[in-house]
């Protein structure tokens, strides 16, 4: 007997954040999207101005870089939203290694990003690259956006994973 627990439709909301911006927005994901969740960590992390310069030379260079392992089963879920902020007009260099650790895993993605300037559609053309998917949905949230504003792309960006994930759960059903 197959219970609904099993049935519905799992979520993971993952991200890196070195200011704690991005690690806010993936935690309301979280909640909205009633997901697990789980931030992306360096062992040594990027403290203070110098951590900021090494962010920057990481991700212009694009260094391989250590991340702690991961403490989910990502090929439990079936949607991933993956968080990143923007640095130097891409994204963060964690952010890269997660996901070349992890992009066979993924079944399906959707994308957000931080930022403080423009240039945000080449961070999610990245991320697709990366994980060879297509994302059902992408959010971007500026530095210095009205909050209702915010609310509004966050709200948009929600409903078109929920649309995904009934979907998903349609299937499940089907099958």
């Amino acid at each position: 007997m197959t219970t609904e627990a099993s049935i519905m439709p799992k979520v993971l909301v993952v991200c890196y954040s070195r200011s704690g911006r991005t690690r806010a927005l993936g935690e309301a994901l979280a909640a909205r999207l009633h997901a697990d969740f789980e931030e992306i960590t360096e062992p040594h992390g990027r403290p203070g101005p110098v951590g900021v310069l090494r962010a920057l030379a990481d991700t212009v260079l694009r260094c391989e870089v250590r991340i702690s392992p991961s403490q989910k089963d990502v090929a439990a879920y079936d949607v991933v939203v993956i968080g990143t902020p923007v640095w130097a007009g891409t994204l963060s260099a964690p952010v890269r290694a997660w996901l070349a650790t992890n992009r066979r895993k993924l079944r399906h993605v959707a994308f957000f990003c931080t930022r403080n300037l423009r240039r945000e559609s080449q961070v999610f053309a990245d991320m697709a690259r990366l994980t060879g998917k297509q994302p059902v949905a992408c959010c971007t949230l500026a530095a210095h956006v009205r909050a209702e504003d915010e609310r509004r792309v966050v709200d948009v960006f929600v409903e078109r994973i929920e649309r995904k994930l009934v979907r998903i759960d349609n299937l499940k059903w089907a099958a």
